[in-house]
């Protein structure tokens, strides 16, 4: 009974910041604007973000950040729905033939591919952004080890890390959480989204609205964010 009255409180308490100010954004999106491997044309995001419950997303392509001249009219569009469009980059860094990826928000520029995860956080860090490990438990392709970085969440100065992940299974989000809660780590969600129907899968709540990159990275820096499984809200 005590269980069940401290799952009640705190589904009203996201309740009541929903209502109040809330909003729930999916952190892990890509179209074939800039990403190859996907095949979401932009103009298709906004309608089915709306359908899927969405008050926003933010466009991860791989390496490279969206252009204002292109991401704007975007943006503006999705405004005039109640929908709030932002731009962040997935990086990869090479790490002795494994693929470590990183989400990486709140800085001006594109940045391709890292050396080193170390050197991609120092980078980071230093122009004001917040970086979040991707899908760091993601089963390899070749049957061994990680497309993520692992159990290197331990040994890196991350801002947060991605929990809710289509390839997650039950067991990678116990060892994210592990982590997560040793290393006092914000938890994020994402779609990881190549398909338009993908779109909302996983999503992130954020307690706070917000409007911009830099505060969507100040909200995660701060801690105040909760990983969702699908996008429905709390």
């Amino acid at each position: 009974m005590a269980l069940l009255t401290r799952y009640c409180e705190r589904m009203s308490r996201l309740v009541s910041e929903k209502m109040n100010n809330g909003m729930v954004i999916d952190l892990h999106v890509h179209t074939r604007h800039y990403s190859g491997c996907s095949s979401i044309e932009p103009e298709h995001l906004i309608e089915q973000a709306l359908e899927v419950g969405l008050d926003g997303l933010v466009l991860t392509e791989h390496g490279i950040l969206w252009a204002s001249t292109r991401l704007i009219p975007l943006q503006e569009e999705g405004a005039r729905n109640g929908l709030v469009i932002l731009a962040g980059q997935e990086i990869t860094c090479m790490d002795r033939g494994r693929r470590l990826d990183f989400l990486v928000f709140g800085l001006n520029r594109s940045l391709g591919t890292a050396s080193t995860p170390q050197d991609l956080i120092d980078l980071v860090h230093y122009e004001g952004g917040v970086i979040v490990a991707a899908h760091p438990y993601k089963p390899s392709r070749l049957g061994v080890g990680y497309h993520g970085v692992g159990d290197g969440l331990y040994d890196l100065d991350l801002d947060g890390v991605e929990l809710q992940h289509p390839d997650h299974n039950e067991e990678a989000k116990r060892k994210v959480q592990a982590a997560a809660k040793k290393l006092g780590l914000p938890m994020t969600g994402g779609s990881d989204a190549h398909d338009i129907f993908q779109l909302g899968d996983y999503a992130t709540f954020f307690q706070n609205r917000v409007t911009t990159i830099e505060e969507l990275a100040a909200e995660i820096r701060a801690g105040r964010v909760e990983a969702l499984n699908g996008s429905t809200r709390p």
